[in-house]
């Protein structure tokens, strides 16, 4: 993920934040070391709290059966948008590319996201919320989709941690490998799509409310819009591993000459970002925000 300039570096009372959640955590290890969880489906650490069954399964199949139909249009409209967001993202890239080669003045930074470099200290409680929230409803989107499309899930884990929390969604590989190129193309796609939305609902929300939202959720929102659009966006380049990379994986390998695409791809965009990042160091070094 990387921060191109969306964001600015906001002041708060984080050390009193960070001090309430580390004991709220404190709290919670306790109680579930005392009542046992560990034995009943949790995976305790001092750190964090991971709850994986497939009981999670039935919740996220009653939220797709509810509309199956809306889901689908829902992922067409994930595909058709990952275009869009490519194309952004890569306009953006190469226009930052050129400016610092042709117009110094107009580069922005391009960074990596840090806890503890790029993301201050005062701002990284913040960072990891707005990121639990915008893994959480990814990775349901995903689970929600897998029922819509019939590929099966082996299991699906909510996790805590000391400040931020998440979720994953494991479908079953044989049944995805065994779906439709749209049906694959969906599940991929709804992802960046859900965090893209969840990042532009909070545009309405502050200009609705803003004027009357306490700071602390004015603060917490900028994150969610700030996290949710920027993992909407780089998560979409075909790059290998990534969302993107998986439904380009999947368009490719049924043409010939299908892994020199993939890999031209991947490398390709690899070589856009670091060369940003690279270049970004050396005018402005880490840019904590």
């Amino acid at each position: 993920m990387l921060s191109i300039g969306f964001i600015c570096c906001m002041d708060s009372s984080s050390t009193a934040t960070l001090a309430l959640v580390l004991v709220a955590w404190l709290v919670f290890y306790l109680a579930a070391k005392r009542f046992k969880l560990d034995e009943r489906g949790w995976v305790l650490e001092p750190y964090y709290a991971l709850y994986k069954s497939t009981r999670l399964n039935d919740f996220v199949k009653r939220i797709a059966d509810l509309n199956p139909g809306f889901w689908r249009v829902l992922g067409n409209v994930g595909i058709a948008a990952s275009v869009g967001q490519v194309s952004f993202i890569t306009y953006i890239l190469v226009k930052n590319l050129w400016s610092f080669f042709y117009a110094p003045e107009q580069a922005s930074p391009v960074q990596p996201l840090i806890p503890g470099v790029t993301i201050s200290v005062d701002s990284m409680p913040w960072f990891l919320l707005g990121a639990g929230v915008i893994i959480l409803t990814h990775e349901l989107g995903h689970g929600i989709m897998c029922y819509v499309e019939g590929v099966k899930v082996k299991s699906t884990a909510v996790m805590l941690a000391v400040i931020t929390f998440g979720g994953a969604v494991e479908p079953d590989e044989e049944s995805m490998e065994q779906a439709s190129l749209m049906s694959k193309m969906r599940i991929f796609a709804i992802g960046s799509l859900v965090n893209l939305a969840t990042g532009l609902l909070t545009i309405p929300l502050f200009i609705a409310f803003g004027r009357i939202m306490p700071v602390q959720l004015i603060i917490f929102l900028n994150w969610v819009y700030f996290v949710g659009i920027n993992l909407a966006m780089m998560n979409m380049l075909p790059i290998g591993p990534l969302d993107g990379g998986q439904m380009w994986r999947t368009y490719t390998e049924r043409l010939e000459g299908g892994a020199k695409l993939q890999s031209l791809a991947t490398y390709g965009f690899i070589a856009l970002i670091l060369s940003n990042i690279s270049l970004s160091l050396a005018k402005f070094g880490f840019v904590p925000i």
